[in-house]
C-alpha cells in the first residue's frame, strides 16, 4: 500500500493544517487540480501544501488513502476512493455530522461532543486538535492592545446563530471601546486570513458568541497570537473550546454579558499580559505533536499493518 493520501480543500486553514500533519508523518499528499468532473464540493487547493494532480495522473498512482474532509465531500470522494482502491479516513469539520457506517477505521475529530457520541464503533477514534495555521503578521504589542481596548469577533453568517448574534449585539452595546464583527455577511465585512490574524493580534480580546462550534479555529488562532477570548458559559458548555481550551487563567468566560464586561474593565495590564501568555501556552500544548501527529501516525501505521 502506498503511503499517500488525497486531500481536497474543505476549509483552507483546516485543510492546510491536516496536509501539514500528514506530511509530517511521511505521507505524500495529493490534491485535485480541478473538480475532476466529479467533485461537486470543490475549492482550489493550490498553496495548501499538497501536490496538485490531475484525475488521470492520480488514477495511475498506487492505492493509498483518501481523506473525507467534510460531509459535503462524502459521496464524491467515496466514489473516487472505491474506484482507485483507496482506504478512507474520516475527518469531522462540522458539528453533528456523521458518515456512512463501516467505511473507515480512522476518525479525526476535534469536536468533543461528537467524538464521545459518534455512532459508528471506529477503531481509531482520535480526539484531534490540529495546530492552527498562522499568517505572517506583526507580533502582538501587549501595551498597545491593552490601551486601545478594541474587541473583535470573527464569525461568518452571524444571522444564522439565533442566540449568538443577540448576545454579541448586547455585548457590543455595553462595551465602551471599539467592537467589530468580521466574517461573511457580518456587519464589518469579510477579511482574508492574513487580515484576520493581523486584527486578532492587535485586538484587546476576541469575542466569541456562537450557538454551535465543532472546534473554534478562529479562537485558537487568536490565542496563539496572544489575544485572549471573551464569551459566556452558555456558548462554551459541552464544547471543545469550553472543555479544553478556555480556562480562567487564559480567557474570560462568565455567566452573563454584564459579568464579562465588568471582568474586562477590571483587568490590569499585568493580568492581561498573563492571560495573553497563558493563551499561547495552552494552544501550543494541546496541539503539540505528541498530542496530534504522533497519535495520527500510530493509527495510520496500525491500519496499514492490518490491510
Amino acid at each position: 500500500m502506498n503511503k499517500s493520501i488525497l486531500i481536497q480543500n474543505y476549509h483552507p486553514q483546516g485543510t492546510e493544517a491536516l496536509i501539514r500533519d500528514f506530511k509530517a508523518i511521511g505521507f505524500k499528499v495529493f490534491s485535485p487540480d480541478s473538480d475532476w468532473g466529479r467533485i461537486k464540493y470543490f475549492a482550489e487547493s493550490t498553496g495548501l501544501g499538497g501536490e496538485i494532480i490531475s484525475f488521470e495522473d492520480y488514477m495511475k498512482t498506487e492505492p493509498g488513502f483518501v481523506l473525507i474532509g467534510c460531509k459535503a465531500q462524502e459521496d464524491d470522494l467515496k466514489a473516487i476512493a472505491r474506484q482507485h482502491g483507496d482506504t478512507m479516513i474520516l475527518n469531522i469539520a462540522q458539528q453533528n455530522h456523521v458518515y456512512e457506517p463501516n467505511i473507515s477505521n480512522i476518525l479525526i475529530c476535534p469536536d468533543v461532543g461528537l467524538w464521545r457520541s459518534y455512532p459508528d464503533p471506529i477503531q481509531h477514534r482520535l480526539l484531534y486538535f490540529p495546530r492552527p495555521v498562522i499568517a505572517d503578521v506583526p507580533a502582538k504589542d501587549i501595551v498597545r492592545s491593552f490601551e486601545d481596548r478594541t474587541i473583535a469577533s470573527f464569525i461568518s453568517m452571524p444571522t444564522f446563530w439565533k442566540r449568538g448574534l443577540p448576545a454579541f449585539e448586547a455585548f457590543r452595546a455595553q462595551w465602551q471601546g471599539n467592537c467589530y464583527m468580521f466574517g461573511h455577511q457580518a456587519t464589518d465585512g469579510l477579511l482574508t486570513h492574513e487580515q484576520c490574524n493581523a486584527r486578532m493580534a492587535t485586538s484587546f480580546f476576541t469575542a466569541h458568541f456562537k450557538d454551535e462550534e465543532a472546534y473554534g479555529l478562529s479562537c485558537l488562532e487568536s490565542m496563539m497570537l496572544g489575544t485572549p477570548v471573551v464569551s459566556t458559559h452558555e456558548f462554551m458548555r459541552d464544547k471543545t473550546l469550553g472543555e479544553y481550551f478556555l480556562r480562567p487563567e487564559n480567557s474570560i468566560v462568565t455567566d452573563t454579558i454584564e459579568q464579562a464586561i465588568a471582568a474586562l474593565e477590571a483587568l490590569t495590564l499585568d493580568e492581561y499580559r498573563q492571560l495573553s501568555d497563558n493563551a499561547r501556552t495552552t494552544v501550543r500544548d494541546l496541539t503539540s505533536n505528541e498530542k496530534t501527529v504522533d497519535l495520527l501516525n500510530r493509527a495510520v501505521e496500525a491500519e496499514m499493518r492490518s490491510l
